[in-house]
């Protein structure tokens, strides 16, 4: 960045924003994609339907408190806080943006993962003083969580530390409280370790430091709970990345946050920063470290820092140096992605302006995954064509869910289900008092495409479990219907055929954003031979609707037997404007 002087905060971080996007500063895709949602918002802001507005008075505010506040460890130690382009966009982007209608903060959740030394504790106690001593609430509760004592306490100290005298005398300080005096309001930590987690808490801001150290999300589900009476609460999550991925609470945050980066969930109230390598990056090259370091990486002590922290690493025979290194510093999940079916940026490329019109009177196969009570049941409609001599695929699914769950799957989940009933992409289904699946609304759902579509239905594929009456059903009303048996050895081929397909952009969809979602939430099993099927690590993570349309590409890719693939002979090509 230049030593430009800026007349507005606002007119700073869209600068910075674009050289994040220009490449003219080194970052990763995820800081990237934070900055772009950034400048898609302020273009939103310029139309009457956008709700949320930037307020440069919020900005300038924190700014000015951090001004006030001093560094109180490192090469500038001492010395008041000038916050850097990459902090200024952070804490600004969580205080400026207002919703029109209130007033209030847009955003309630944040989630912040970052490189270990980038001043994370002073950007946390900095934003946990601001909402105490600043922002004029009576009696707030502020709360900063550890799973030990002592790591619940790191940025309550802090808050202690970087408060200027002239600020100080705001406050009353003892070990257990920081209490601001005129208002009443206080910063108290709470750690897992000694029996407290927050339970009857009813905090205005909770800051949960190292979430990947947390063994379940606890602490986190009890303080959002105790939120919902405040005006504008917020829920702060500040981590670097963990070792062991599977199951932690920390991993699945970091999931669903991604999935808001690109664009598969919809959360208006949810800021996201991730910062770090990415898979192809080679830990130990130099240039790639400000990706995870945006700020370690701007001075001298911290590039030397990294430096000696990457050769104690490589040259170590302790294994943990060079996952600690990775975890830490390079802020990568050293185990994640290693099971995952596919990288969603594949998804990405395969989505096409198409619709089924574009398919009407054309083959097509079905895969049908029925759920247990409350999950998601869904049907994929695969329809194989030619272009170019290839062999291709376009993929159609709609689910559907008991319309009594809906609510209180959308908090288990983290999902938006009520967006995607509102967009089509799936029914709540209201018999048996809305607590089970309709199976009668998948039947109603097929017949009215294959009439409205005059679609020539091939075969539909299903797995066995819970399908009994629904697969007669089907039978009677002429449908040929192929059991699909659910293990490695049975769906290796049309899993890994699904996946390589991808890849290639032989597989093609329209963007619906449940299906994605739950592409994105796939990972593998695998039996003794290597052969895989897909899988779910956590039971809020969906993946019915990628099941089903796995299950219709394995009777998809039969298809083609028998069958001159000489030319093509499909004239909705020319329609389609291939």
């Amino acid at each position: 960045m230049s030593s430009k002087v800026y007349n507005t905060v606002l007119a700073e971080l869209i600068d910075y924003s674009n050289d994040i996007l220009e490449n003219k500063i080194v970052s990763g895709l995820r800081h990237k994609q934070g900055c772009q949602r950034f400048i898609n918002d302020l273009k939103k802001m310029e139309t009457d339907e956008y709700d949320y507005y930037w307020d440069e008075e919020a900005a300038r505010k924190i700014v000015k408190w951090y001004s006030k506040c001093k560094h109180s460890k490192g090469p500038l130690e001492g010395k008041l806080i000038i916050l850097n382009p990459w902090q200024k966009f952070v804490v600004c982007n969580i205080e400026a943006w207002k919703h029109k209608d209130t007033g209030n903060r847009r955003f309630r959740y944040v989630y912040i993962q970052v490189g270990r030394k980038n001043s994370k504790s002073q950007l946390e106690a900095g934003m946990g003083s601001y909402e105490c001593g600043a922002k004029g609430y009576a009696a707030a509760e502020i709360y900063t969580l550890g799973v030990e004592r002592e790591q619940a306490k790191i940025v309550f100290d802090e808050v202690d530390l970087m408060l200027t005298k002239p600020l100080k005398k705001k406050f009353d300080i003892i070990q257990t409280e920081i209490r601001h005096k005129n208002s009443k309001s206080f910063i108290r930590h709470l750690s897992k370790k000694a029996g407290k987690t927050g339970d009857g808490k009813n905090p205005q801001m909770a800051i949960v430091d190292e979430y990947h150290a947390h063994p379940d999300s606890k602490m986190y589900d009890v303080m959002k709970s105790g939120m919902m009476a405040r005006k504008e609460p917020l829920l702060v999550i500040i981590t670097t990345a963990g070792l062991d991925y599977e199951g932690t609470a920390c991993y699945s945050e970091y999931q669903d946050c991604c999935n808001i980066l690109d664009e598969i969930i919809e959360n208006e109230s949810y800021f996201v920063m991730i910062c770090e390598l990415e898979k192809d990056d080679d830990p130990f090259d130099p240039d790639v470290w400000p990706k995870a370091n945006p700020v370690l990486c701007t001075y001298p002590e911290g590039i030397k820092s990294m430096a000696d922290n990457a050769k104690l690493a490589k040259e170590s025979v302790d294994e943990n140096k060079l996952l600690e290194f990775k975890t830490k510093n390079c802020n990568i999940w050293v185990a994640g992605g290693e099971k995952k079916y596919l990288d969603i940026k594949y998804w990405k490329k395969c989505q096409r302006e198409i619709t089924l019109d574009n398919f009407a009177g054309k083959d097509c196969y079905i895969g049908i995954d029925l759920s247990k009570s409350g999950d998601l049941t869904s049907c994929s409609f695969e329809f194989p064509f030619l272009k170019d001599k290839l062999r291709k695929y376009f993929i159609h699914s709609h689910s559907f869910i008991p319309d009594l769950v809906v609510k209180e799957k959308m908090k288990t989940d983290n999902a938006n289900y009520e967006l995607w009933i509102k967009n089509e992409l799936l029914t709540a289904t209201t018999a048996n008092e809305g607590l089970i699946t309709d199976y009668w609304e998948m039947i109603y759902y097929i017949e009215k495409l294959k009439k409205n579509y005059n679609l020539n239905i091939r075969q539909i594929g299903y797995d066995a479990h819970n399908a009994s009456m629904l697969v007669s059903e089907l039978e009677n009303r002429g449908y040929e219907c192929v059991q699909i048996a659910q293990s490695c050895a049975k769906l290796d081929e049309a899993t890994v055929s699904f996946r390589d397909l991808i890849k290639v952009e032989q597989i093609i969809h329209d963007g619906n954003k449940l299906l994605s979602w739950s592409m994105n939430n796939c990972e593998t099993d695998s039996n003794s031979f290597g052969e895989i099927k897909i899988s779910k690590k956590s039971k809020f993570k969906r993946i019915d609707p990628v099941a089903s349309s796995i299950f219709a590409h394995k009777l998809g890719m039969q298809h083609w037997n028998g069958m001159d693939l000489s030319k093509n002979t499909d004239d909705y090509l020319k329609m389609m404007g291939w």
